[in-house]
């Protein structure tokens, strides 16, 4: 499977989401929506579905269908975040915490640029 990123940095193909929706996989769904969820936030196996943050149709509805990031880079028409020239901007530095993994592949595919 080629590699697959997200705006945020995300690697969607490695996602277990991603994933449990490609291959079809309910009882990882299952799996996940208990481990996703904790006493104030609630998912179900039919939650655990996504195509990926690219995809017009089939975006986590609970997780990213309101994301800025995505929001931004599908109007920009971008690959991910780390292609714009106003990264990082107040999106990545509100959500994606330097150090982290998703903003570390960020910062390498931007030093590419």
């Amino acid at each position: 499977m080629d590699k697959i990123i997200a705006f945020c940095g995300l690697i969607c193909s490695e996602c277990p989401v991603y994933f449990a929706t490609k291959t079809g996989d309910e009882e990882l769904k299952e799996k996940l929506a208990k481990e996703y969820s904790t006493d104030s936030f609630k998912f179900e196996k039919d939650d655990m579905t996504c195509t990926g943050c690219h995809s017009i149709e089939g975006v986590n509805k609970k997780m990213c269908v309101e994301c800025p990031m995505r929001q931004c880079g599908m109007e920009k028409k971008l690959t991910h975040c780390a292609e714009c020239n106003g990264y990082p901007c107040q999106h990545i530095e509100g959500y994606v915490p330097a150090g982290s993994d998703n903003r570390r592949t960020l910062d390498e595919l931007a030093n590419k640029r």
